[in-house]
């Protein structure tokens, strides 16, 4: 026999036995009372790693056992995922895993985190429980037998007795059903704090899902400011493209702007799937476990090449830097190119191509970015969308870089879009 047809590891055997026992009994009555009946062989089990790990301790103190109190120790954490995945299996309970010790890194930190982890004497805690669950199951069961025994060679069978004694036994039998029960509840309740994960755990793996709901957060605002912006700037070329090619009041053809309106439009289209494959590789790779490769985030030196497009297409944009922004901090950086890109994305979409102006003002203590634009002559309006959340994602940026951001109409009649952020702790 080839030896594939056996489980090749730990997690395919606990597989292989999940399936036996959801066959034979899962949530229920009948997964309870497998549970209960368990408690009589994992009780004695318990009792004796209570006493390898009492035994192992008395070595150590006579200058040996070290390595077996690791052995013991690892044992019962073993031991204690067993009896997890019995109680999801038979009692329905949803236990997360503890920390896997054997996935970290170096010898000694698993040795370290071995002793020193609130899963293994949390489990060795649960070990004390099941002992007394044990117990407790094997009393319920020893004087029911005996019950039952005495009541069935103990009483004399005629027809005036059998009824009652067959009654009285069952009610011996439903009793002990009772408290077996009884038995599976508290064990219901302390196997979640004893065999879970602990607290200092749990707040991790809460800092963990902040953290990447943060990242997933700020990787849909990218998306939407960089598909905006391409398809907003991608318009604005196309229809610039096909007045040139369809000229009104005897205007000649401009092939050349055409053609290179069309190219525009590859480039930015080109930009639009580059960011949208690197976000779907980012999501799948934080979906597989992986860390995401890192990626380089706009500066303040791609401002020129964004607005550049725009200017082929239409929009007459300048771009005013005041003061030294090499040595800003990256994340400031990218907001600022970030502001600028929503906003010029907004001058399109609802006031056409007036003349906007793009600046960025660095002084000892702040950043400003500003983007202004002049009222349109002819209403131009390219709703697209967004809907305010381009705006009210740059607001929520902002504020946690703690600056400040003004969006309102100028006097003028254009709109001008201020933000504001301070150069300290920006790093």
């Amino acid at each position: 026999m080839s030896t594939s047809t056996f489980p090749r590891s730990s997690a395919e055997l606990a597989d292989g036995l999940r399936r036996v026992l959801r066959s034979a009994a899962g949530p229920g009555w009948p997964g309870r009372l497998l549970y209960a009946l368990a408690g009589l062989p994992l009780g004695a089990l318990s009792l004796a790693l209570y006493f390898a790990l009492f035994g192992s301790v008395v070595a150590v103190i006579y200058g040996i056992g070290l390595l077996l109190v690791m052995l013991v120790l690892a044992t019962i954490r073993g031991f204690a995922g067993f009896e997890r995945e019995l109680a999801r299996t038979l009692l329905g309970i949803d236990i997360p895993p503890g920390e896997r010790v054997r996935s970290l890194p170096g010898r000694l930190v698993k040795v370290r985190r071995l002793v020193a982890s609130s899963s293994t004497w949390r489990a060795v805690g649960w070990l004390g429980a099941r002992v007394l669950l044990g117990a407790a199951t094997l009393a319920v069961v020893f004087f029911a037998t005996v019950l039952c025994i005495g009541l069935r060679f103990g009483v004399r069978w005629d027809v005036l007795n059998t009824l009652p004694v067959l009654a009285l036994m069952a009610l011996v039998v439903v009793i002990a059903l009772l408290l077996l029960d009884l038995v599976v509840r508290v064990a219901a309740a302390a196997a979640p704090r004893l065999l879970g994960p602990g607290a200092e755990q749990q707040i991790a793996a809460l800092q963990h899902s902040s953290r990447r709901l943060a990242d997933r957060n700020r990787l849909a605002r990218d998306l939407h400011d960089t598909i905006g912006h391409a398809l907003t700037a991608s318009l604005l070329q196309a229809t610039a493209a096909r007045r040139t090619l369809s000229p009104a009041d005897d205007r000649p053809l401009q092939p050349e702007f055409a053609r290179q309106a069309l190219q525009h439009i590859e480039t930015n289209t080109r930009a639009a799937l580059a960011e949208l494959d690197r976000v779907l590789t980012v999501l799948r790779a934080e979906d597989d476990g992986r860390d995401p490769a890192p990626f380089a985030a706009p500066t303040l030196a791609d401002l020129e090449d964004l607005l550049a497009g725009l200017r082929d297409g239409g929009l007459p944009v300048a771009l005013v830097v005041d003061g030294e922004v090499d040595d800003v901090p990256p994340a400031l950086q990218e907001l600022a190119y970030r502001v600028v890109q929503e906003g010029t994305t907004n001058v399109l979409r609802h006031a056409g191509t007036p003349l906007t102006v793009a600046q960025v003002l660095r002084d000892d203590r702040v950043l400003a970015v500003r983007v202004t634009n002049e009222r349109a002559s002819q209403l131009d309006s390219r709703p697209g969308p967004g809907g305010g959340r381009g705006l009210a994602g740059l607001r929520e940026r902002t504020a946690a870089l703690g600056g400040s951001l003004g969006a309102e109409p100028t006097p003028s009649g254009g709109f001008e879009l201020l933000v504001v952020l301070p150069l300290a702790g920006a790093a």
